[in-house]
């Protein structure tokens, strides 16, 4: 990837608001699941209430804390993005969207792969091996990835 290709800040602005979206929709659905769940585990007292819509009732009630789980993490995931400065830097640190071998990310995010007009980025978790190797390089600086050397094609 040439340096050309180096995102500019509306670009930048995009990949940040699509990420930051793509967070938002997996903390509702998440949310959404904990209330299915809520609302399954609960029985009308009102009605007459069989073995089998208890254990399925229990079922759920089982499955809440896991979904509960999901949302926190999705929602400690979304506050951490706000709290990203991710303005233009050419230094590779949290809030920077980097590439190498071709590929695009952005530094200091949990985040599956998503796109951008028809390009394709991924989070690099800040906590990840890749994210301490490239704190603090420059476009042109190579850093190691297991056993290769890698060179760091673009910051933004």
């Amino acid at each position: 990837m040439a340096e050309s290709q180096t995102p500019d800040a509306d670009t930048k602005r995009r990949v940040v608001d699509a990420l930051t979206e793509r967070v938002r929709e997996e903390l509702a659905a998440a949310q959404a699941s904990v209330e299915a769940e809520q609302a399954a585990s609960e029985l009308d007292p009102e009605d007459v209430v069989r073995a089998d819509d208890q254990s399925q009732a229990d079922d759920a009630g089982d499955l809440k804390p896991l979904f509960e789980r999901s949302a926190s993490r999705q929602q400690e995931i979304l506050d951490a993005i706000e709290a990203i400065d991710f303005s233009e830097t050419d230094v590779a640190r949290p809030g920077a969207v980097i590439g190498f071998d071709g590929d695009r990310y952005v530094l200091g995010v949990v985040s599956d792969a998503f796109e951008v007009d028809g390009i394709t980025y991924e989070g690099i978790a800040p906590d990840a091996p890749v994210a301490a190797a490239v704190d603090g390089l420059r476009a042109g600086d190579s850093f190691t990835v297991g056993t290769r050397t890698v060179r760091l094609e673009f910051v933004s």
